[in-house]
């Protein structure tokens, strides 16, 4: 699988920094990470309902963007109202504390990884 991300931290405004843009950076939430990935397998119910699972069991909140719809992990309806089938390109931002662990299985899932 391939794919391109970004990790955004929240940075403490440094007052010996030279850097102007470093206020810029500490406006952004901390632990926000955006990936771009594509799903191998068509998203239905049970795999979204699966991803709202490991949202919750990670205190993250994940977003699934693709083309001009989206679905946040507050709503498995809203997930499988993005129809999403094979070869479709996402962009998923997870944010929370314990956002690695709830990237790596929501990325299974997109994958096809894990059998449900």
């Amino acid at each position: 699988m391939k794919f391109a991300y970004r990790v955004i931290r929240n940075k403490k405004n440094n007052p010996d920094s030279q850097d102007k843009n470093l206020k810029k950076v500490a406006a952004v939430p901390a632990n926000v990470v955006s990936f771009i990935l594509v799903a191998k397998v068509m998203l239905g119910f049970r795999e979204c309902a699966k991803m709202v699972k490991i949202a919750q069991d990670t205190g993250c909140k994940f977003e699934i963007a693709s083309g001009t719809k989206s679905g946040t992990s507050d709503s498995i309806l809203s997930l499988a109202a993005l129809e999403i089938s094979a070869d479709k390109s996402l962009v998923l931002t997870v944010k929370g504390d314990r956002n690695d662990e709830a990237l790596k299985g929501i990325s299974k899932i997109i994958s096809g990884e894990i059998e449900l």
